[in-house]
C-alpha cells in the first residue's frame, strides 16, 4: 500500500510539473504575441513609407531652411511656453508655478536636474533647451524671419489664423499637423519634414523628436522609461507663407 501511495504521489508531482511547464510556455507565447508596440517602425511600415516617399522632391527655399533649422532642435526638451529657452532653475520654477500639471510624475525633478547641470556647466544645445509644440514652429520661423515681426502663437491660433486647412493626403514638407478636439479647439501641433517625418515637441516625457508619426504617435518615455501612445493627428494645415 505504501508503494502505491509513493507511486501516486510521484506521478501527481510529475503531472503538476508538466502542467506548470505547459502553462508557462503558453503564457510566454501569449506575452510574446502581445508585446507592447514599440516606438520604431515595423519592417512593413518602413517599406510602405520608403515606397510612398521615394519620389518626393527635395524641399527648396524657405521650406528647406525651416526644416534645416528644426533639425538642430531634435533632442531638445519640452516645457510649456518654451521657444528655444535655455533650461534654468528660474525658468523651471516660473513655469511650475504657472502650470504645475505639466511637471507631474517625475518631470519636475527631471528638469530640475537639467537646470542644476546648466547652472554648473552652461547649456548645451539642444538638450538643455526647451520648446513647446507651437513654440518649435515659431522658434524656427522667427529665427529665419519668415514673418514681418517676431511672432508667438498657440497651436489653436496657428491653425486658424496662419494656415489653410488641407487634407492628410495633401501634406508636404513644411505643412503642419494638428490635434483638434470635438469642439474645434486645437491643442497640439507638429511640423511635416522630409519623407513623412514629423518634427514635434511632444511633452515633458518625450522632448523634441523627429519621427514618422503621421499614422501612429508612439514615443519613448525619457523620464521614467517605457513607451507612450498619443492620440492621432486629425487636422492638417498649410502655412499661408508657403502657399
Amino acid at each position: 500500500m505504501r508503494m502505491v501511495k509513493v507511486y501516486i504521489i510521484y506521478h501527481m508531482k510529475t503531472i503538476i510539473k508538466t502542467a506548470v511547464c505547459f502553462w508557462l510556455i503558453i503564457a510566454m507565447m501569449l506575452m510574446a504575441s502581445c508585446q507592447p508596440v514599440t516606438a520604431e517602425e515595423s519592417k512593413t511600415e518602413r517599406a510602405y513609407y520608403e515606397e510612398k516617399y521615394a519620389n518626393e522632391p527635395e524641399p527648396i527655399g524657405d521650406v528647406a531652411a525651416l526644416l534645416n533649422m528644426l533639425d538642430t532642435c531634435v533632442g531638445g526638451q519640452y516645457i510649456i511656453a518654451g521657444q528655444g529657452t535655455d533650461i534654468t532653475n528660474e525658468f523651471v520654477d516660473t513655469m511650475y508655478r504657472k502650470y504645475p500639471d505639466y511637471f507631474d510624475n517625475g518631470r519636475l525633478e527631471y528638469f530640475q536636474a537639467i537646470a542644476e547641470e546648466v547652472e554648473k556647466n552652461g547649456p548645451q544645445f539642444p538638450e538643455d533647451y526647451a520648446w513647446d509644440c507651437s513654440g518649435l514652429w515659431w522658434y524656427a520661423a522667427n529665427e529665419l524671419s519668415l514673418y514681418d515681426k517676431y511672432t508667438d502663437r498657440t497651436a489653436n491660433d496657428t491653425y486658424y489664423d496662419y494656415c489653410t486647412p488641407i487634407s492628410k493626403d495633401e501634406l508636404a514638407p513644411g505643412d503642419i499637423v494638428f490635434y483638434m478636439a470635438e469642439d474645434g479647439h486645437v491643442s497640439h501641433m507638429g511640423v511635416v519634414g522630409r519623407h513623412g517625418y514629423i518634427y514635434e515637441a511632444v511633452s515633458g516625457f518625450v522632448g523634441v523628436v523627429l519621427k514618422r508619426t503621421i499614422d501612429k504617435r508612439i514615443y519613448n518615455n525619457i523620464v521614467s522609461g517605457g513607451i507612450m501612445v498619443n492620440t492621432d493627428w486629425n487636422a492638417f494645415g498649410r502655412p499661408k507663407i508657403f502657399e
